[in-house]
């Protein structure tokens, strides 16, 4: 085997610091070349930056122009506003001493008027009270009025049911008379039993207004008529 030569090492070193060397050399290239563009980039931002600036700037400088000139126009506006304004003042204070007294006559105006609206509350107040009691009173008389008018009238309608039931039993009664004393005119014989009227006999001949006393007859006991001359057998079983 033959030796090794003495600067193989060495050799082998600097092959690898010049691999290094290239290496780094290419990556600086590359650097250099992304430096380079994002070094254009900037300028070209920089440059559109600096037309914009100087745009706004433009921009600016007219709308301050513009502001100036509204200002200049807008002073001179509210000077002549405020010249009419302190003339305004100045008459305001000139008529001050008519608008006192015009208030002072005012005040006394307004014053009568309190006294008077008072005084003529009070006596509204007073005749509002008194209209009051005797609206009470009044209502209270008509209320008694009422509940004695409702009794009279409840008592009345008592009454008059009471004397409309005897009348109708007096017109009940004065009918069923009335059909037997034109029975006993007409010379029927009928039976107090039947008829139902057993003390008729007796009520007939003490009525002093009997037909049958007028005519000089009795009444017998099965209602038949007799005269002083003549007598009727009795028919009833």
């Amino acid at each position: 085997m033959a030796a090794a030569h003495p600067f193989d090492d060495a050799f082998g070193m600097m092959k690898q610091m010049q691999g290094e060397l290239n290496q780094i050399k290419t990556e600086l290239h590359n650097e250099k070349t992304r430096r380079t563009s994002e070094v254009g980039e900037l300028q070209r931002e920089v440059r559109t930056l600096r037309g914009q600036l100087e745009q706004a700037l433009k921009d600016l400088t007219a709308a301050n122009d513009r502001v100036a000139c509204a200002l200049t126009s807008e002073t001179a506006i509210r000077g002549r506003a405020l010249e009419m304004l302190r003339k305004e003042v100045a008459d305001a204070i000139h008529l001050s001493s008519e608008v006192h007294h015009l208030k002072t006559i005012q005040a006394t105006h307004f014053g009568k008027l309190a006294t008077e609206l008072k005084t003529e509350r009070h006596e509204r107040q007073v005749g509002q009270q008194t209209l009051d009691a005797m609206l009470s009173s009044e209502v209270q008389t008509r209320t008694e009025e009422c509940e004695m008018l409702s009794n009279q009238m409840m008592s009345f309608r008592t009454e008059w049911d009471a004397n409309l039931r005897e009348d109708r039993l007096n017109v009940a009664a004065l009918v069923k008379d009335v059909n037997i004393a034109g029975q006993l005119l007409a010379g029927k014989v009928f039976d107090y039993e039947t008829l139902g009227i057993s003390d008729l006999a007796t009520t007939c001949a003490s009525s002093p207004n009997n037909p049958l006393n007028s005519m000089g007859g009795t009444v017998n006991g099965t209602l038949g008529l007799t005269s002083p001359g003549e007598s009727r057998p009795n028919t009833s079983p």
